[in-house]
């Protein structure tokens, strides 16, 4: 069938919609909330359907922002509409659900049909549901994640490329921000692709972002490199690995991680890094509870990166309290430009240094990780890490005389006490997170909290635990009301 487009002004985000009249509708046999599939100038999408009697004549289909990207289609043009054909795909979803094992010709079909939108919420929730109870096989992850490369965009920089990952879950890690100009500094590329954040106050991409554009072409990115060695940017500029945006779009609201694996290969096989190092917090309210799964983790990484002609390290780090003081994009990039510019010991410091020590042992720069910490070091004490920085900075296009206090934050703040002398005892990851994001955080990259108590630290009645900080008043009102009802701190 041949429809006339009627372009809207609705924007819905990765999903692509569309309403035709309900004639149109009954004679391609579909009803509301199924799904059609649109074929203009040899390029071809799924969308879901919405009718309409009064919003559209018959012959006509109105669609939204996304869709008319994906076909690069205007106003006037026609376009070919079909009903959905039989998926394969929701038979690998049915064997996943039964815990059978899924082929590799059946995750290629999966992937293509989330990438190409023919799955809808519920079939794709279905699925992650599905393997997050039942788990993949390493087989399995090795198909996604293959599966996944083969629709994302390639970069590649060479054998001298070096990559790191954190799994997250911790607020407040500002690692990436030290790492990638020490890394640089040394002579090593690391084009680091970054995400947004999905359950933290803030993504490696949001903090970045308060310091530079993140946004950013492959040929912009080869250009940054090739000018310092390093860059920090955004990994949705362009496709990576498309199908794992859907997936993060259902995982995000049900706090799953189901395809971590899949996600972080394929994306750093992508941008053509072979040499990896995973940061994996370990804490009671982290993604890894304990050390033992930590280690199991690591070492499926390991695997997997080995099938895909990849090196792979692991880092167990400290998750059991936010990461340093700031939580929130411009409070985080901050004290990430802070820790650079005074180079004395920070928790913060030690980290970034032990992840650096074992990204030069894994590109053979140094014999030991205590030669390692050492070069990390020294990078930072003599300066080379702040003046690469602000090196990539510039290069990004921001600012590379920015200084600390010159960062913006929220103008409404609100002090949080202690309600009676002690030491803190706990604290608590997920009632931090919540009330950053609360505040606003990261969409507004002003908000956040900064925590002037961290574990152990001796408190007296009335002293201030941290300060949240928001760029509207209602927002800083729902967090503190959600910071009495949730108390972060425990104090004994």
């Amino acid at each position: 069938m041949k429809l006339k487009v009627k372009k809207s002004k609705i924007n819905a985000a990765t999903k692509t919609i569309c309403i035709i009249h309900e004639d149109d509708a009954k004679k391609l046999g579909v009803i509301p909330l199924n799904r059609i599939i649109l074929n203009y100038d040899r390029k071809e999408t799924a969308a879901v359907v919405n009718t309409s009697t009064s919003l559209v004549h018959s012959g006509e289909i109105i669609i939204d922002s996304e869709l008319a990207n994906i076909l690069r289609v205007n106003t006037g043009d026609n376009i070919k509409a079909e009903p959905r054909e039989m998926l394969i795909s929701k038979e690998a979803i049915r064997k996943k659900i039964h815990n059978k094992h899924i082929s590799f010709s059946e995750a290629q079909e999966l992937i293509h049909d989330v990438e190409k939108h023919k799955l809808n919420d519920l079939e794709i929730s279905s699925f992650l549901t599905a393997a997050t109870i039942n788990g993949l096989t390493d087989k399995e992850i090795y198909y996604f994640t293959k599966a996944m490369i083969e629709t994302g965009a390639h970069l590649d920089f060479g054998n001298n490329s070096v990559d790191k990952h954190s799994i997250g879950g911790v607020p407040g890690d500002k690692t990436t921000l030290l790492l990638v100009p020490i890394i640089a500094a040394s002579g090593i590329r690391i084009p680091k692709t970054s995400s947004r954040a999905i359950t933290n106050p803030a993504g490696t991409a949001d903090r970045m972002e308060v310091l530079a554009p993140v946004k950013k072409t492959k040929n912009q990115i080869k250009k940054i490199i090739k000018d310092t060695g390093g860059c920090i940017v955004w990994g949705g500029s362009f496709n990576l690995a498309p199908a794992d945006d859907e997936f993060i779009e259902i995982e995000r609201p049900l706090n799953q991680d189901s395809m971590l694996l899949p996600s972080v290969l394929s994306k750093k096989k992508v941008v053509g890094s072979r040499y990896v190092i995973i940061d994996i917090p370990v804490g009671p309210e982290a993604k890894v509870k304990t050390k033992k799964e930590g280690q199991e983790l690591g070492l499926k990484f390991r695997r997997i990166g080995k099938m895909l002609g990849m090196k792979i390290d692991y880092v167990l780090t400290n998750g059991i309290q936010p990461i340093g003081h700031a939580l929130g994009p411009a409070l985080e990039a901050r004290e990430a430009l802070e820790i650079l510019m005074k180079r004395k010991n920070h928790y913060l410091i030690k980290k970034t240094v032990e992840l650096a020590a074992t990204m030069f042992l894994i590109k053979k720069k140094v014999r030991t990780l205590k030669q390692g910490r050492a070069l990390a070091l020294s990078i930072i004490k003599s300066g080379a890490a702040e003046k690469k920085l602000r090196e990539i900075i510039k290069a990004q296009g921001g600012n590379p005389n920015i200084m600390p206090d010159k960062i913006k934050i929220g103008k409404f703040h609100k002090n949080v006490l202690a309600p009676k002398s002690g030491k803190v005892k706990y604290i608590s990851v997920h009632a931090i997170q919540r009330i950053a994001r609360l505040a606003g955080s990261p969409q507004n990259k002003k908000s956040g909290i900064f925590l002037n108590k961290k574990l152990n630290e001796k408190v007296k009645k009335g002293e201030v635990l941290y300060t949240v900080y928001a760029e509207h008043k209602n927002k800083l009102k729902n967090a503190i009301k959600f910071s009495k009802k949730n108390n972060a701190f425990i104090i004994k």
